[in-house]
């Protein structure tokens, strides 16, 4: 019979397993950092896809500061693809209206927009999130979905992908590119 510490070691056993998967990953993946100074690009990609279910969540090692441009190619097989970074979570085919897109967290909390959230279930959307420290825009496919003016400024913060309420996500890469800024932006 199983004691009552049963649920935290399977719990902790599955963070465990996840860790080591997503370095063993890095390392097989072809992860290329590059450093230029203090700034970071990130860029890693999956053969074959990470696929991330149930409470699995990836995150880039490093934290970015803005102007960053965020390049996530992934899928969901259902509902919920969910990234965060800007906002605590984006979530493209929320389970309740897959049209709308949800923006939880960060200066732009609450903007939800109708007729935005959607994507084809089963097939890699090509994300891009451009943050700037005054404003962030979300293109899927090339089609601007939302954007929003704000302070963006003060972030300093992963990138995460991660599903929820029964979807499981499928990431093929993902991309932190440092932007050079104009003194107006």
């Amino acid at each position: 019979m199983l004691g009552p510490d049963h649920a935290f070691n399977n719990h902790t056993m599955r963070y465990i397993i996840t860790l080591i998967f997503a370095t063993g990953a890095l390392l097989l993946a072809g992860c290329s950092t590059t450093q230029n100074g203090s700034n970071q690009d990130y860029k890693l990609a999956f053969h074959g896809g990470m696929v991330l279910k149930g409470s699995d969540k990836f995150a880039t090692p490093d934290a970015f500061r803005p102007p960053v441009e965020i390049t996530i190619v992934a899928k969901t097989d259902s509902t919920n693809l969910r990234i965060g970074y800007a906002a605590d979570q984006v979530i493209f085919n929320w389970e309740v209206n897959r049209g709308q897109l949800r923006v939880d967290g960060g200066p732009a909390d609450g903007q939800h927009t109708s007729a935005a959230g959607e994507i084809p279930a089963g097939k890699y959307v090509t994300i891009r999130w451009l943050v700037t420290p005054k404003h962030q825009a979300i293109y899927v496919d090339d089609e601007l979905r939302f954007e929003h003016c704000g302070n963006y400024s003060d972030i300093d913060r992963q990138v995460s992908v991660f599903p929820a309420a029964g979807s499981k996500v499928t990431i093929s890469s993902i991309a932190v590119k440092r932007l050079t800024m104009r003194h107006d932006d």
